[in-house]
């Protein structure tokens, strides 16, 4: 049976089985907790108490929190979808803050609200919103996996960031030739650089509601000309999906001419790619539109050719009405046309 008592800023933990006695002292009751556990299984497994080394843990609660997030990026975040983007955000966490260079155990809930009203003078909402999410899951993983000596996780503790309203930005036919104009591509004409084929990825998208990186995932062998759709191995929500491809949109693949099955339709790296999507779009005064507005605007024109929400989300994937609405946003004017038809 084990005995843990605080002494001062320390915790001692005594073990007695079987008549014998062993004892040690940790910095946290975690640790204390953890040795308890692996002695007491030890001697129950048959070794005598004077048989047992004592090992000591590793005293990862005394390490800094950008310590303890850089070990979460080697070992935690190469396992998930997009982990490449994680880390590169947990390293921006760590540069940018100097509360992770404090032992994890010394932040606190109103430390991390500190962190929070400090982002939100910089970034948005739902930035933040993610970023918090992301330290939780650190907290989490710290405490469940790697005995951090916390009592809870600091993100808990405080309240997040009120989400902005969803965006409701359409993209109009003079908006989309702006930007491909300064994309420099002719909406008829093979690709032929990089810019032009981003101006291609974005006319796909408005065509097919597929997100930019559902694009940029695709292979020429994903396409069945035939069947008339495109084959999604892995989406956002992790499920494969099969996309529909109207006349405007077989067209508009078709410009390719001879292409390579295993080679990507659009041959351009997502940074490169969002670069000049972003430049196009300020260079054509559009700053306000987002690639992400083609996938709202192809929702809401595919819709009144279909004949119920079901058809929509499984062109789009969403599983939600919820957040099919989001991306379904018809005129006030188109909605009274629909009245009188």
């Amino acid at each position: 049976m084990a005995t843990i008592q605080k002494r001062k800023k320390s915790w001692r933990v005594q073990v007695r089985r079987k008549g014998g006695t062993m004892s040690a002292t940790f910095d946290t009751k975690a640790e204390a907790e953890a040795w308890a556990i692996a002695t007491e299984a030890k001697i129950l497994a048959g070794n005598g108490v004077e048989n047992i080394v004592q090992e000591p843990i590793a005293p990862i609660a005394g390490k800094a929190a950008k310590d303890v997030f850089t070990r979460y990026a080697k070992e935690v975040s190469p396992g998930k979808r997009g982990g490449r983007w994680e880390e590169i955000r947990i390293k921006m966490l760590i540069r940018r803050s100097r509360l992770f260079d404090r032992p994890i155990t010394a932040i606190t809930g109103p430390d991390m609200a500190e962190w929070r009203d400090k982002r939100l003078c910089k970034v948005s909402a739902s930035t933040v919103n993610r970023e918090l999410c992301l330290i939780s899951s650190m907290f989490t993983h710290a405490m469940k996996e790697w005995r951090v000596g916390l009592t809870c996780n600091p993100c808990a503790l405080i309240t997040k960031p009120r989400k902005p309203r969803p965006r409701t930005q359409r993209v109009t036919i003079a908006d989309r030739k702006a930007i491909i104009t300064q994309l420099g591509w002719n909406e008829t004409s093979e690709p032929t650089t990089s810019a032009q084929w981003v101006a291609f990825a974005f006319y796909l998208a408005l065509e097919t509601a597929m997100r930019k990186g559902e694009i940029l995932s695709l292979r020429w062998s994903d396409i069945d000309f035939d069947a008339r759709h495109a084959h999604l191995d892995m989406t956002k929500n992790g499920d494969e999906r099969d996309v529909p491809l109207s006349k405007a949109a077989m067209t508009l693949l078709r410009i390719v001419k001879e292409p390579e099955p295993a080679a990507p339709i659009v041959p351009v790296q997502t940074g490169h790619f969002d670069k000049l999507f972003r430049d196009a779009k300020r260079e054509a005064g559009l700053s306000h539109i987002h690639f992400h507005d083609s996938r709202r605007e192809a929702a809401t024109t595919m819709a009144p050719k279909l004949s119920n929400v079901l058809e929509l989300a499984a062109i789009t994937g969403h599983k939600s009405l919820s957040m099919l609405q989001i991306y379904y946003k018809p005129t006030p004017a188109d909605l009274a046309a629909r009245l009188d038809a």
